[in-house]
């Protein structure tokens, strides 16, 4: 579905190394690394936001609609719900549903600024859905949430990635226990350039994730 040949990036000093990596229909990829490392660069690229990366780097991307999660929800402040999801091509009717998808049902009416963050990152949601997207990538999504707040989210993410199985994921994430909820695949980015110390498919098992990631980290302070 899309080929990531990243040969590497650089503002002022290095990001992003080498990233060499295939992304297949319905993987569900979590994104990890040590903070500040480059992991919503490495998005950014994969979106076609970073015009520094050619866009032969990323294979197929031209082929493919694209939903975005940002950490801040970018709905137009001035427009309803309704309106900021009839921007990107749904119908009334469509937004609706797509409101009520995401536990929003009745708010269609609503501006952004009505909303608190859980909800307004919901809204976001809605809209990525909107575009129908075949690649779905999520910056933090349940970063400032409070708990239970974020296991909603988490909880309504699982269940859409479950009732859409041909759509693939990327999502960035400090916390091991998101990808045991929603990944079936890990990558671990760390360096200096960053690249893609690990990319593996991971299952289910409870722990499994968060004792890897522990080894992973522990290799890199005893390499630094």
């Amino acid at each position: 579905m899309l080929e990531l040949q990243i040969a590497g990036r650089s503002f002022g000093q290095p990001v992003l190394g080498e990233v060499f990596a295939t992304i297949e229909r319905g993987d569900r990829i979590c994104l990890l690394g040590p903070s500040g490392i480059g992991k919503t660069t490495l998005l950014n690229a994969i979106a076609g936001l970073d015009k520094t990366i050619p866009t032969e780097a990323i294979i197929g991307r031209e082929k493919l609609r694209v939903g975005y999660l940002f950490q801040e929800h970018r709905l137009l402040p001035w427009r309803t719900l309704n309106a900021n999801l009839r921007l990107v091509g749904a119908s009334e009717r469509e937004a609706e549903s797509l409101l009520g998808e995401v536990g929003l049902a009745g708010y269609g009416h609503y501006l952004p600024d009505q909303l608190s963050l859980g909800m307004a990152r919901r809204a976001a949601l809605a809209r990525c859905l909107a575009v129908k997207p075949d690649l779905l990538l999520l910056d933090e999504p349940f970063a400032s949430l409070d708990p239970v707040m974020a296991g909603e989210l988490k909880t309504l993410i699982a269940r859409i990635l479950d009732a859409k199985p041909e759509m693939a994921m990327i999502c960035v994430t400090h916390d091991g226990g998101d990808a045991e909820i929603l990944a079936n695949r890990l990558w671990y980015l760390d360096g200096k350039p960053a690249r893609l110390q690990w990319d593996d498919r991971v299952g289910g098992e409870p722990g499994l994730i968060d004792g890897l990631l522990g080894k992973l980290r522990r290799l890199d302070l005893a390499g630094s």
